[in-house]
Parts: C-alpha cells; structure tokens; sequence
C-alpha cells in the first residue's frame, strides 16, 4: 500500500487519467500531432507510465474510441428503457439521445466521426467491426423480438446495415462541417430516413 492505495488501484488510476489525457488530445483539433511525449505531459505523469498500460499511440486511442462508444451506448440503453414499443418511436429516442450525448461532450463527435471513421481514420480494419456494432445495436435497440442480430432474415440485415451506413457517413459529415445543421435538425432526418428504409 502506498498512500492508501494498492499497486493495482495506482496502475488503474494513471490507466485513466491516460485515457482521459487521450480525450481531451485525440477529441481536438490538430490531433494529428500528438505524440506520446504530449499524452503524458496532458495526464501529468512520465512517459514510462504511459507503456505500463499501452504499447503505443495506437492502443491509446482504441481505448479512447472503446470509452466513447461506451458512453453513447449506456446513455441509449438508460433511455430506451421508458421508450415505446413501436420501432419507430424507440429509434426516434435512440438517435436523439445519440445526438443529445455527442452534442453533450464535443470531444466524441471528433473521436468517433472524424479520428476513427472520417477520410483516413484511425480506426482502419476496425472500420467494418465498428460498422458490425452499430447495426447491432440498432437491430436491438429497435426491439426487434430480441433475437439475434446475425441470424435475423436478410431483408432485416440489409435493411439495418443500410440505415447504419447511412447514419455513420452522415455523422461523419457533420462532424467533419460538411453539413450546416443542429444535431436535433440531423436527429429528425434520421428519424425520417429509418421510417423510409423500413416501409413495406
């Protein structure tokens, strides 16, 4: 024990403040640059500390990404709790709360839309992992009979990796500036455009 803590709870704690070191410099402008050299000066620790718990800038971020993603996807799960039953209405409460929470903490939008998945992004292979994870997550978050997703008919499959696509490279252009619109005026037309994908 050292200060009160256990080796362990120190390790956890120099973990998270990396973490957070990497969402404020990863969910900025000019992220490009960053180094291990500027996480560990953000975190206010050594560089020794930062290869304690990552073996590279790279592993950083997936973290960064995994805990963004994280939040988003815990804010919809609290949400959707008290939404209707009707697909429709629990996917207009899903991309509102999507919206609400990304809007609530800018630093997101840049790590999930532009520094994973926007032109050149840091996410690479993961592209089609990250893509796999929101279509499933709109296929259970539609409350469709709870099944699952990969066995779900292939009229469901198509139809839900296309409203995922679609939402993804919208996401991205707004992120990006590309699209002069509030997240609630962007919340509405994907409303729009999941009731158009799943009529009859």
């Amino acid at each position: 024990m050292y200060g009160g803590a256990t080796g362990e709870q120190r390790i956890a704690e120099r973990r998270r403040k990396l973490i957070e070191a990497g969402m404020n410099l990863f969910g900025s402008a000019g992220s490009a640059s960053v180094r291990v050299k500027d996480v560990v000066v953000e975190a206010g620790l050594t560089e020794r500390y930062f290869y304690e718990s990552f073996s590279d800038l790279d592993a950083l971020f997936d973290a960064v990404l995994e805990l963004a993603n994280d939040a988003v996807e815990s804010a919809v799960n609290a949400a959707v709790v008290y939404a209707p039953d009707d697909a429709v209405s629990r996917i207009s409460v899903v991309l509102r709360t999507t919206a609400d929470t990304l809007a609530g903490d800018p630093r997101m939008i840049r790590i999930i839309f532009i520094e994973a998945l926007g032109k050149g992004g840091r996410a690479g292979a993961r592209r089609n992992e990250i893509l796999l994870r929101a279509a499933q997550n709109f296929y259970r978050w539609s409350g469709t009979d709870g099944g699952d997703f990969e066995s779900s008919p292939l009229e469901t499959r198509t139809k839900t990796f296309a409203f995922a696509g679609a939402a993804s490279e919208l996401l991205i252009a707004w992120a990006e500036g590309l699209l002069d619109m509030t997240d609630a005026q962007l919340a509405d037309f994907l409303v729009g455009l999941y009731w158009r994908i799943n009529l009859p």
